[in-house]
Order: structure tokens, then sequence, then C-alpha cells
């Protein structure tokens, strides 16, 4: 049994996209705001450690039963999804960025579907720790995520292949990433409240950005800026204006589709 009269504890992950979105929310009294990586995020809700927390698309069906998807803080649409970049042949040694991430099924169903008969060493790693280990050596190649598809080019990583393009094409439908995952022990009162409080968070962050207020450059900017893996402002930004979509404000029916086709076309895979 949980008490009710301490703040729920919410966790998300230091990627801009989240960081925008919440930055509100760390001041509201009601919630604890944590960062963990997005693997790590997606083994708290398997673990039920979290009641509200940011997670995976690819864990639906896992956490199905304990956890309800809320309309708003979803990474969901089109050009989003994660890249395959380096040097792919027979044995090469590809970095994903966890085994319950979407990153992971999508790398899945494209070489299922392209490579069916291509082996590979897959390594499971940190987002953040798979830039580092291409430019030692220590990888060919990697399907890169949240601010490493942005860098990947000037570091001279050629690319292999845009997943997320591929599944658009291969699909017709968006990409699901992550969302909120929010746990049944929550009333639905409770579960309201929570997303009111967000899409305020949210649109208040929103209003700063198109302005460049004050309040964005010296409060909400800097709060990226020190959980981002990559500081760079133009980086940070282009990252909130490629994930932080009107989905992410809520989902509509098309997002809410795409999500099905996912399931049926990603989360159907076997385990081999």
């Amino acid at each position: 049994m949980r008490e009710k009269e301490k703040p729920v504890c919410v966790a998300i992950s230091p990627c801009p996209n989240d960081t925008f979105a919440f930055f509100g929310l760390t001041q509201d009294p009601l919630y604890n705001i944590v960062f963990h990586d997005i693997e790590e995020l997606n083994l708290g809700l398997k673990r039920q450690e979290v009641l509200i927390s940011k997670g995976s698309f690819a864990l639906l069906e896992e956490v199905g039963q304990n956890y309800s998807i809320l309309e708003t803080g979803a990474a969901i649409g089109r050009g989003v999804g994660p890249v395959l970049v380096g040097q792919v042949f027979e044995g090469t040694r590809i970095a994903l960025p966890g085994e319950n991430t979407t990153a992971n099924r999508l790398f899945r169903y494209w070489k299922k579907n392209t490579h069916p008969h291509l082996k590979t060493q897959t390594v499971q790693m940190p987002f953040y720790e798979i830039l580092p280990a291409l430019a030692k050596g220590a990888l060919d190649a990697a399907v890169l995520i949240h601010e490493g598809r942005f860098v990947y080019e000037r570091m001279g990583l050629p690319l292999v292949v845009d997943l997320g393009s591929w599944y658009e094409e291969t699909t017709g439908a968006m990409i699901p990433l992550g969302c909120i995952y929010a746990h049944n022990d929550l009333s639905a009162s409770e579960k309201e409240t929570f997303v009111r409080a967000l899409q305020k968070s949210l649109t208040q962050s929103l209003n700063a950005y198109k302005e460049k207020s004050h309040f964005y450059e010296e409060a909400i900017l800097p709060f990226m800026r020190r959980r981002a893996q990559e500081s760079e402002d133009a980086v940070i930004e282009a990252h909130v204006d490629t994930y932080v979509t009107a989905d992410t404000e809520k989902l509509s029916d098309e997002a809410i589709s795409s999500i099905a086709v996912f399931r049926k076309k990603c989360l159907a895979l076997d385990n081999s």
C-alpha cells in the first residue's frame, strides 16, 4: 500500500524532450522528478518500481497489466526514428540502447525483413556510452537514439539506414518511441491531475520557447543543458523541435492507430 501523502515519484529520461516537457513539474510539490537512462526506466517499469514513468512503447505487452498509457508526454511521430550508423557486415558488432527499447525492436524488424541471414553481434549498452565506444573503435555499428542522431555525421560516421524512415515507408505508420506509463494503483482522478499538470508544464515550456523569453533562456534551457548528453544549444533545440509534437500534448487518432501497427509488426517478433 503506497503512502498517498508523499509526493508521487515520476521517472523520466534526461533527454531534452523530457526535461523540456516536465520542467514545470519540478516545481510542483505533488511530484518528485527523477532521471534515468531509457533502459533503466524500462527495467523499473518491469519491476513496478515507480508509479509514473517514461518508458518505451516496446514494453506495451509486458507491462500492460499493471500500467496504462497516458495521453500526454509521448514521443511519437514521423522523422523521429533511430538511425543505424557505421559499417554492417557478417559478424559486425552492433550496439543497441537496451533490450527493451523501441530502437531494439525496430532494428530487429528491419533485419528480419531486409537481412534475415546476416549474423551480427549485438551489444546492449546505455545510449550515452555508444558514441564514445564507436569513436574508440570498440564497435562496428550502432543504433543511435536521442541526441546521437543529430551529431553522428560530424563524427564521420556513415549512415547505413534511417530505421524510422524505413519503418514509415514499409508500414505507413508513425514511429512510437516512448510514452508515459501510469500504474494502476493510481486512481483515475490522480492520473487526470497528473495529466493536467503535465499539459500545463508543457504549454509553459512551449510558449517560453516560441518567444525565446528570458524565462526560457535563464531557466528552462539551462535545466535541459545540465542533463543532456550533448550540451550545445542547437542540438538541444533540434531535439525539442523533432520530438515534441502535437502528439506529445495529446495522442491523436493517427498516433493511436500507429501504436496498434507497431504492436502488430514489431511486438509480435519472436525472441530469435
